[in-house]
């Protein structure tokens, strides 16, 4: 019986150490799983962002060849100058997301 013992020991305590290393990889997957999410939503948005810069610069050169004197209270630029602010706001939102997530603090 004796011999018997110990391998039922070693098998419970090898089955306890498979339990704790597949936790920890499932966890680290999870996280993984969730910064890729986020970092897919801050491209789109990085993506958006410098369309948005690209109507902006187009329309004031625009704006300067007809030598226009309002270019800042043209509304067209002053709505893509909220837009750029809108989306960089969201992006560093998105950031600081990705480093909780990272620290595994917060949700995705």
């Amino acid at each position: 019986m004796i011999l018997w013992d110990r391998v039922k020991k070693s098998l419970d305590s090898g089955v306890e150490k498979v339990t704790r290393v597949s936790k920890a990889l499932s966890e680290r997957a999870r996280i993984e799983a969730a910064v890729a999410r986020l970092l897919i939503d801050k491209g789109s948005l990085e993506t958006r962002e410098e369309k948005a810069i690209g109507r902006l610069g187009g329309r004031v050169y625009l704006l300067w060849e007809q030598k226009s004197r309002g270019i800042m209270r043209d509304q067209e630029v002053l709505d893509a100058l909220r837009e750029i602010n809108s989306l960089r706001e969201e992006i560093s939102q998105i950031n600081l997301a990705i480093q909780k997530v990272s620290l595994g603090e917060g949700e995705a």
